[in-house]
């Protein structure tokens, strides 16, 4: 018998255990750029957060969850005869159509020994249940690599998104760009994400402040950031965020690009992004944009190699 219920910080060690069974091997990258293997115990928390995020450290673990219970979302566990052997995550978000007051499942994973029993079913099923109590439009996931799974579940593929890479270029747009103090996620309620939807809005707002998840790690609160509140000639104001990319084909220089907006994007504010990054000295902005959004990028931006699939179950 499986049950699911809400995590708790003392769940911390069993969500390690189930994150870390999915990973082959330890390894560790030696200052002349050579992979090598390595024990898990001599590994420092950022080389274990490089194996796949802040559920490899117990530590770095702790903070997420924390973070989580504190309302950013909500962590879930599938238990059997009280073994944590399955987690998820979800976040609730509240965006224009197509998306509209959404469940997002941003994390869902089973213990590599106990898979292929039902337990990621029992804990969607679970999910459903909350998002219905919720009075949730839909419940959402994006995920490139798991479409048999949702759809036995009763989700259907809307949505095809893809990585682009937009060289930055001088405009003559008149727009006024300040930095973003304010931090709070309910200042994008509503709002369009056009730019950098990898998963969620309310997932996507979480990674802009380090401070608040980076559980100390150098590595991690160094990496160049901006944050801006931009507003445009006609009133459109957009929050940009401009961060150091950890994508493997970032070229020198090239940061990665997450933008709201409270009305729909225009070619205008695009062309205004493009200049703000441009007077920087930023050569080019990675980021993450939806077939639906394809009409906003200039004819140089290209594609890169990595996509993303949405999957939606309607509850209306």
């Amino acid at each position: 018998m499986v049950t699911v219920r809400l995590a708790t910080l003392q769940d911390t060690a069993a969500i390690c255990a189930v994150h870390r069974s999915d990973v082959p091997a330890w390894t560790r990258l030696t200052a002349d750029g050579q992979v090598v293997s390595a024990e898990y115990d001599s590994l420092s928390l950022y080389e274990r957060w490089q194996h796949g995020g802040a559920w490899m450290s117990l530590e770095t673990c702790a903070v997420h969850l924390n973070r989580l219970l504190a309302g950013s979302g909500f962590p879930l566990v599938a238990c059997v005869n009280g073994q944590v052997v399955a987690e998820a995550e979800v976040y609730e978000s509240f965006e224009p159509p197509p998306f509209g007051h959404n469940l997002e499942i941003g994390v869902i994973v089973t213990h590599a020994d106990h898979r292929r029993r039902g337990y990621g079913t029992a804990l969607v099923q679970y999910i459903l249940q909350m998002a219905r109590m919720m009075r949730c439009e839909r419940l959402c996931v994006s995920d490139a690599d798991a479409q048999g799974f949702y759809q036995k579940l009763g989700f259907r593929h809307t949505l095809s998104g893809y990585g682009v890479r937009i060289p930055t270029e001088a405009g003559r747009i008149v727009y006024q760009a300040v930095e973003l103090k304010q931090r709070d996620a309910d200042q994008v309620k509503g709002w369009h994400m056009p730019f950098g939807r990898y998963r969620g809005s309310r997932q996507e707002w979480d990674k802009l402040f380090p401070q608040h998840w980076a559980a100390g790690i150098p590595e991690l609160l160094n990496r160049a950031t901006v944050h801006l509140q931009m507003t445009l000639s006609g009133g459109q104001r957009l929050i940009a965020c401009f961060s150091e990319t950890d994508q493997t084909d970032a070229r020198t220089g090239e940061m990665h690009l997450a933008c709201w907006s409270e009305r729909p994007l225009t070619p205008l504010a695009v062309a205004a992004l493009r200049d703000w990054a441009y007077r920087q000295g930023i050569p080019a902005l990675l980021t993450y944009v939806w077939e639906t959004d394809a009409h906003l990028l200039p004819n140089a931006a290209t594609q890169t190699d990595h996509s993303q699939t949405f999957y939606e179950h309607s509850l209306q």
